[in-house]
């Protein structure tokens, strides 16, 4: 259902918005027979201006198709899913890069944000010229001070991906996304990929970022301990459908679902007032 926020007597409309959004994928079976695998299955939810929200199950939840539908690289087949007021499934070709430039992903494998030929400045300057952010002769300035943003040395404008550490192209990936300006973030298992006290470094970085430029945040995880340290809200996902959700500290501490307490049983312990 959408709704709307009543602050101040200010009605604010949700950013995202879902509405029985489902998906199925059909495939082929033993002796020529299709099956078929629904991996949304009319999921609703909303997500307001400024919010993070932790999108939490195991592998085959449907986690991974929400992202890519959000992202209109996987159409849904009913329901609705707007995004500030549009229709996703409407969005046309010639509004495809403006989508783009306000809806930015962060992913699990930082090597798929960059030109493996290119240098990380490069890249990020490539994008702030594309997206008529900065002139050109700016862009490498303006890419340098991104990385300064994320907590990385200008001088690694320069490096090829390959010469940086995993936590340094994941903070370089961070600052690839924010060069558009984005208004919503989806992380796909940001941090999975590195170790725990970088993924600590990088959970605080998404934090402190989120302070300073407002944005909202979609965060896909398998990791209950992350969701309770980064999102307010959460939904909880099992064979394409939400079997539980609303504030994570509520959700938390007082689980309704069986898979929900069975997710928090397998985590040794869940705090949302330290850092991962």
């Amino acid at each position: 259902m959408v709704y709307t926020l009543v602050v101040a007597g200010l009605r604010t409309k949700m950013l995202l918005s879902a509405q029985m959004v489902s998906k199925t994928f059909k495939q082929d079976g033993l002796l020529g027979r299709s099956d078929s695998v629904k991996a949304l299955d009319r999921v609703s939810f909303d997500l307001a201006r400024g919010q993070s929200l932790g999108v939490v199950g195991e592998s085959g939840s449907g986690k991974s198709t929400l992202l890519r539908t959000i992202l209109k690289l996987t159409p849904h087949d009913s329901g609705t899913l707007t995004f500030d007021g549009m229709d996703i499934a409407e969005i046309r070709s010639a509004d495809i890069r403006s989508y783009r430039r306000r809806v930015q992903p962060v992913f699990q494998d930082p090597y798929s944000t960059f030109n493996p030929r290119f240098s990380i400045g490069s890249s990020i300057a490539l994008a702030l010229e594309v997206n008529d952010i900065v002139p050109r002769s700016q862009a490498f300035g303006a890419a340098s001070e991104l990385l300064i943003d994320v907590g990385l040395s200008p001088n690694l404008a320069n490096s090829l991906p390959h010469q940086l550490s995993g936590g340094q192209r994941q903070r370089a990936s961070i600052a690839r996304a924010l060069a558009v300006g984005p208004e919503l973030l989806l992380l796909d298992e940001p941090t999975s990929a590195l170790d725990m006290s970088i993924q600590a470094q990088v959970l605080n970085l998404f934090k402190t970022l989120q302070e300073k430029h407002n944005f909202t945040i979609v965060f896909v995880t398998h990791d209950l301990a992350l969701v309770s340290f980064m999102c307010d809200r959460i939904i909880v996902m099992k064979s394409g459908a939400i079997v539980e959700e609303g504030e994570t500290k509520k959700v938390i501490a007082d689980p309704q679902a069986d898979y929900t307490r069975m997710l928090i049983a397998a985590v040794p312990e869940i705090s949302d007032t330290t850092t991962p």
